[in-house]
């Protein structure tokens, strides 16, 4: 008997496991079996292949998500026609659709919520996301809403700050925040302190903190939730505030004396 080849995995919702169509067998086709979404998807779980007893011929199909599909065995010359279920998030085989329910429950129930379905406030607006359990704040922002003022430097390792963005009040790592964690969250980013006519954005140009421009936003968000939490914080603590922020232009030098410069903005100086 052939081997199949594995589909490739797929997460999946434990509420997408909710029920079942009926099964229809007819000769030596099945009708498709499902688990119906709470989000209103389907997701069939049979299977077709067929196989052979030595001095029969045999051929192998497996048929994509969404198609009917089923087992048929010749042999001798008769035709016996089996149903099989796999599990969408392991590939795993069973021959019954409760005994898939069960290795799902077990194995993967805890893996999703329902839907994934989150609200957040970014820069003053409100945003409703359906998220993957993996799905990054950064991605999130940079691929839903548009932000593409988050940046990612160092591949998702959290080493150079450029896509720093603020969430309730504190500047964070957006490529290693999981969205899925920030329901109800208020996020800022440098597309809000520029909409907001903050004076970062005069200051940063006016002492040339940027060359190329990349690392730009994130020093920004740093600076900004510095300014929010200290309205008058000495040239060491902005130092020691950026300090996670990375800049291969090499501006630094030039970041303490904007903020600074801000921060008597915000004060009414000049």
């Amino acid at each position: 008997m052939s081997e199949e080849k594995k589909k490739t995995p797929k997460t999946i919702s434990r509420r997408e496991f909710l029920k079942d169509a009926g099964i229809v067998v007819g000769g030596t086709a099945v009708g498709s079996a499902f688990f119906l979404s709470a989000c209103g998807k389907e997701v069939e779980v049979t299977k077709t292949v067929t196989t052979t007893a030595p001095g029969t011929t045999s051929t192998i199909t497996k048929t994509a998500p969404g198609t009917t599909s089923t087992v048929t065995t010749t042999a001798g010359g008769t035709t016996q026609t089996v149903t099989k279920y796999i599990c969408p998030a392991c590939n795993q085989e069973f021959s019954s659709l409760d005994a898939l329910k069960a290795h799902y429950d077990s194995q993967h129930g805890a893996q999703t919520a329902v839907c994934n379905v989150i609200k957040l406030d970014v820069n003053g607006r409100e945003y409703e996301f359906q998220v993957k359990l993996n799905e990054t704040l950064r991605d999130t922002l940079r691929e839903k809403a548009g932000l593409t003022s988050i940046k990612d430097m160092c591949n998702g390792y959290g080493a150079c700050g450029t896509c720093t963005v603020i969430m309730d009040g504190r500047p964070v790592l957006s490529c290693m925040t999981l969205t899925i964690e920030c329901d109800g969250s208020k996020i800022e980013t440098a597309e809000g302190i520029a909409a907001s006519k903050h004076p970062l954005i005069d200051t940063y140009i006016e002492n040339n903190c940027m060359q190329c421009g990349y690392c730009t936003p994130g020093f920004l968000c740093t600076s900004k939730a510095l300014l929010d939490r200290k309205a008058n914080p000495t040239t060491e603590e902005v130092k020691q505030a950026l300090a996670g922020n990375l800049c291969r232009c090499a501006t630094y030098q030039q970041h303490p004396i904007a903020v600074l410069a801000a921060s008597s903005a915000l004060k009414g100086g000049k």
